[in-house]
């Protein structure tokens, strides 16, 4: 797809499926579904997630929002992207879906004020560069 053809090869990432029983949902799965995600993503260098979710399901939405997704503008290469998959308007039983992503280049290593970083690791050097190695 268009999608595929806009960034280098292998770092981008497509979800099919998330599913959490009934009995089992709202008690921390699906988020640790996505975070088990986040982490094999960053070993392989990943710097975008995508996902579709139906426009309806409101707890999904929040999960997904919860964890850092946010619904894709609409625009003609993720349309594209949706239409192969055969999710866009109406193509599911008059269902519509969301495209979400997660831009895992905002949590890569960023740089931390060398003032804060000499007060937390007690080093006093002068001009060095040090970078802080986000949570997920």
């Amino acid at each position: 797809t268009m999608l595929g053809m806009t960034r280098e090869e292998g770092k981008v990432v497509y979800i099919t499926e998330v599913a959490v029983l009934p009995e089992a949902r709202r008690c921390g799965v699906g988020k640790k579904l996505l975070m088990a995600i986040d982490k094999l993503a960053t070993i392989h260098q990943i710097e975008s997630i995508y996902l579709h979710v139906d426009v309806t399901n409101d707890a999904a939405i929040t999960l997904y929002e919860k964890c850092g997704y946010h619904i894709v503008e609409r625009n003609p290469i993720h349309d594209e992207f949706t239409r192969s998959l055969n999710l866009h308007d109406g193509a599911t039983c008059g269902r519509s879906h969301h495209l979400l992503r997660k831009d895992l280049r905002a949590f890569r290593e960023r740089p931390v004020p060398e003032e804060v970083m000499r007060r937390r690791l007690g080093v006093y050097g002068i001009g060095e560069v040090f970078l802080k190695r986000e949570a997920w």
